[in-house]
């Protein structure tokens, strides 16, 4: 794809997105700039590490018996997400469809293995790389988005005020674009 778009591209990667755009930067992808929103790691600790490894087994269960309703709720609750919310999300019957996707998103995320950042791979990113995190969302996002964003060569930080995880792009898209626009402006 990135052939496809002329050789190189700037990259957005939101939620396990931002995990994918992290691992395609690291690889040596043609990548010139990269904005990582949210990448949903674990802190690394043996609490956390434990939790994400159960999460993924548990959802990874509930998919191979084919009960994809429970899996989704799973994920859900686990994220935090009120009670209503995940109801909703749960019985959601396009959502339910998509439901075995979840177990791509715990593999990206390194979850069966404990979901800690890659620490590895983010030092070898040398490119300009935007980390984001909105100022409402839980702690952990903003915790793991300057977390990142200290190990990176060439990290910048953005909060982006009374946002969650959730975001609409009318907020996230000016932010990225002054990103890239520093990029153009500097070649």
């Amino acid at each position: 794809m990135i052939a496809a778009a002329g050789g190189a591209a700037d990259v957005y990667g939101h939620s396990s997105g931002a995990g994918l755009a992290l691992k395609a930067a690291a690889h040596g992808l043609p990548i010139t700039r990269l904005v990582l929103h949210e990448p949903p790691y674990s802190s690394g600790d043996d609490e956390s590490a434990r939790s994400a490894r159960e999460l993924a087994e548990s959802v990874r269960t509930a998919l191979a018996s084919g009960r994809r309703q429970e899996a989704i709720r799973l994920f859900f609750a686990a994220t935090g997400m009120p009670d209503e919310m995940v109801r909703q999300a749960s019985g959601d019957p396009k959502r339910r469809a998509m439901a075995h996707t979840m177990i791509y998103d715990f593999e990206v995320m390194g979850e069966f293995a404990g979901g800690a950042i890659p620490e590895q791979l983010v030092r070898a990113i040398s490119i300009p790389t935007l980390v984001v995190a909105g100022g409402a969302s839980p702690d952990f996002f903003r915790d793991i988005a300057t977390r990142i964003t200290g190990l990176l060569p060439n990290g910048k930080f953005a909060a982006l005020a009374g946002q969650d995880h959730g975001a609409s792009a009318a907020v996230v898209a000016p932010v990225v674009a002054e990103f890239l626009k520093e990029g153009a402006c500097a070649s």
